[in-house]
Formats: C-alpha cells, structure tokens, sequence
C-alpha cells in the first residue's frame, strides 16, 4: 500500500476504513505517511470524509464493545478485555483525527469529537454499573477506563525513571542468595 498524496487516493482508503475486516492499523500507518495538498475544495471534503469515518467507526466501536461485553457474561477478565480492545480502538481513531494533513484547528476539533463520545461512553457505563449491589462493576469500569490516561511517551519516560531508579537502588542493595 502506497501513501496517498492525491484526494482520490486519500478517499480510497478512507473508504477501506469504513470496511469491516480492514487491516486499520496499517491503513492508519499509510495515512500518516500520506501528504496532501490542501486547498479549499479539497480540504472541505477531505475533513468531511474524515469526520464521516471517525462517525461510523465510533458506532463500530460501540457496537463491537457492547457485543464483547454482553459475552462477558460478568466475567470481570472478560470485561476488562472489552474495555482494552474498546480502547485500542478509539486509539486508531485518535492517530486518524492526527493526521498531519489537517491543520491544528482541525486537528483539535476532530480529536475534541472522539474525546467527547468516549467520555460520555465512560459515564454511560459508570451510570449503568450503578445498579451492581456489590460495586465490583464499578470499581473495575472506574479503573479501566476507556479515556486515555496518557500518551505514550510520558509513559516511556516513567518507565525509564523507574528502571532506572531500580538499577541504581539495586547497586547498593546487598543481595540475598537462595538455596533450594
């Protein structure tokens, strides 16, 4: 798959998003290479198939997380899992909202639209999880959320302070040996 740099292509592959069964993450990989000259015509329609997407792949993502969960059974493993494979998917919907083509502006505006729709799913589920007696439910939705924490980078880093913060403790910690 070529990056595209022509509006034909970018609304080929755009269409390819919508199509269950898409490889999106490599579609999504191609996008990010892609460039695109961006004039009026080209960019009004461009960022209405980009929203047309992100639409379609928000109901997907829903429809697909509520299946995974009705599944569940109440497995808390189970609903875990709905809520890190729902969470990946918004992810590609993030890299997708920032492409490089659009200009910041439009950048904020579509990642504020999947922001917005995966915080009132969030509490959608916290509200329906209020009527678990036991408060298990809650307590898992509530800490695994389907908003993004962070990015990765400063998860990166925090794992390289505390390797590093590891390694250096651990050069003046005596070492006890275990004989079986």
């Amino acid at each position: 798959m070529n990056s595209p740099n022509y509006y034909s292509e970018w609304l080929e592959l755009f269409h390819q998003l919508k199509e269950p069964g898409q490889e999106d993450e490599k579609i999504i990989s191609v996008l990010e290479k892609g460039r695109l000259e961006w004039t009026p015509g080209v960019a009004d329609k461009i960022v209405n198939c980009t929203y047309d997407v992100i639409e379609f792949k928000l109901k997907y993502t829903t429809r697909l997380f509520q299946q995974e969960l009705d599944h569940s059974r109440g497995e808390e493993a189970a609903i875990i899992s709905a809520i890190i494979n729902a969470r990946y998917r918004f992810d590609i919907l993030y890299r997708l909202c920032k492409l490089s083509i659009f200009p910041d502006e439009i950048r904020e505006y579509l990642v504020n639209v999947v922001r917005k729709y995966v915080g009132d799913s969030q509490e959608a589920l916290l509200e329906s999880a209020k009527h678990d007696r036991t408060g298990q439910l809650a307590y898992t939705i509530r800490h695994n959320s389907l908003i993004q924490q962070q990015t990765q980078a400063p998860a990166a880093a925090t794992r390289e302070s505390i390797e590093q913060k590891e390694s250096d403790s651990n050069q003046f910690k005596p070492r006890r040996r275990v004989l079986f």
